[in-house]
Parts: structure tokens; C-alpha cells; sequence
């Protein structure tokens, strides 16, 4: 006899068929259920290791290597930009809450990433406030690029930054760049999601760029008051501070 959904051995007993191979599955339905629950423990395990390793690598904001670039949140970043500058590390913006407004990537140029890289060599590692307000202090060149994760509003954005650095600055200093700012990402105007601005800070003056439009503003504690903004006491993110230290930590132990 064959049957229609298996094609087993058959045998005959006392003049009847019997199906051998059947009989022989159903003689042993616990070992069956065992080694079908173990595969799907095993898969399952490994899905799951596979789960943590990427939400862990998420929450310590370890940029991700792709190719020629990181990711950070989702977004890439080249990991060497115009002028030689490296990216150290970075993250998201967001709003009161918890929507995702843009993804900083902060670079250096080689001699800065080192001097980063050397204090925080784990027999010289000293992650208090005065270790930040260096770098941001720093004559080194570098940069802030700016990836937005949504549709914003222009006014929305330059009201975040210049309003946090009008505390920090001088009247007339706020003012230039607010001014630089607003000829860039001009009020009314939207700033679609992906758009790229970059705030490139080079022996005392800061050019802000988006695509090819661009402005420079030449003063000399407009830069680290911007960075200050980042790697402040009081952040204006946390998630892109804690980035950086990320990424600089990560270069240290490579």
C-alpha cells in the first residue's frame, strides 16, 4: 500500500499491511517532539544573541563600521571628511518626547583624534568635565555634521542652537551666527529629512555649510561655545555626548 502523504516501507503480518516506518514514528513520539523543540531552542538562541548584541551596541552608542563610513542611529557617516578630519563619535538629538530631530557626528582633524585617544588610554582615562571643556577649547580643527532624522522646521532648529549659545556668548558674537545661521536654514523654510548641515570650525573661524551654500563667520569663541553645546556640563544632548565618549573610548582600546 502507498500512502498519499508519505511514501513509507510496508511489511506484511498475518496477511496485513503494515506500515514499518509509521510504526516505528509513532513508537518514539517523545524523542521526535525533543530534537524538534532543541532545534527550536537553538535557532531561537541564536536570534536572540544576535537581538542583544545589536540593542547593546545601540545603548552604548558604539558607532557601527560600514564600509568606508559608521552608522549612528541609522544614519552613515563617512568615517574621514574634507580636510582629513576623523569622525570620534556622536548621536541623536531629540525632542522633549523622545522623537528623533537629528544625528550629530563629531570629527577632529588627526592631531586632535590623538590627543583624545591619548588621555583616554586606560592608565590615563579622566572623564571630568575639564577633559571635555579641553576639547571643545581646543585650536584643533574640527566638526559638527548635522543628519536630520525628520522633516523640521527651520525656526525650530535655529531657535535650539542659537537660543542655547545667546547664554553663552556675547551679544554680538550670537548674533554673527545666528545671522550666518539664518542664511543657511532661512525662517520659513522647512529642512527636509536627510539634509546635511556641517559646522566646520578652522583656526578661528566658523563656516557652516549646507550642500553648496555656505557661511563664515571669523570669531574666535563662537567655535567653543558650539562645542560646548555638545560636551558641556549641561548638554543639549546627552545621547551625542555620550556618543563621543563612546567612539573615543572605543578608538583608545583598539
Amino acid at each position: 500500500n502507498i500512502n498519499q502523504k508519505t511514501i513509507s516501507t510496508t511489511a506484511m503480518c498475518n496477511g496485513e499491511s503494515i506500515d514499518v516506518e509509521s510504526q516505528e514514528r509513532k513508537a518514539n513520539p517523545i524523542e521526535e517532539k525533543y530534537f524538534s523543540a532543541s532545534r527550536v531552542l537553538f535557532l531561537g538562541g541564536i536570534m536572540y544573541t544576535v537581538f542583544i548584541i545589536g540593542l547593546a551596541m545601540r545603548s552604548l552608542n558604539i558607532p557601527a563600521l560600514v564600509g568606508g563610513s559608521v552608522e549612528i542611529d541609522g544614519l552613515s557617516f563617512p568615517i574621514e571628511a574634507s580636510r582629513g578630519l576623523q569622525i570620534v563619535g556622536g548621536g541623536t538629538r531629540k525632542k522633549f518626547t523622545g522623537g528623533k530631530v537629528y544625528t550629530a557626528g563629531i570629527y577632529f582633524d588627526k592631531e586632535g583624534t590623538g590627543s583624545i585617544v591619548s588621555a583616554l588610554e586606560p592608565e590615563e582615562a579622566a572623564l571630568d568635565q575639564d577633559f571635555f571643556d579641553e576639547v571643545a577649547s581646543s585650536s584643533s580643527s574640527k566638526a559638527i555634521v548635522l543628519k536630520f532624522q525628520q522633516d523640521v522646521k527651520a525656526a525650530v532648529v535655529a531657535k535650539d542652537v542659537t537660543g542655547a549659545l545667546s547664554k553663552i556668548l556675547e551679544e554680538t558674537s550670537s548674533d554673527q551666527f545666528s545671522k550666518a545661521l539664518g542664511e543657511i536654514i532661512p525662517a520659513g523654510t522647512d529642512i527636509p529629512a536627510l539634509t546635511e548641515i556641517s559646522i566646520l570650525c578652522e583656526e578661528g573661524t566658523v563656516t557652516i555649510k549646507k550642500g553648496e551654500a555656505s557661511s563664515s563667520v571669523i570669531d574666535e569663541t563662537i567655535c567653543p561655545a558650539i562645542f560646548g553645546l555638545y560636551l558641556g556640563k549641561s548638554p543639549v544632548s546627552k545621547d551625542i555626548k555620550d556618543g563621543f565618549v563612546s567612539g573615543a573610548l572605543s578608538k583608545a582600546t583598539a
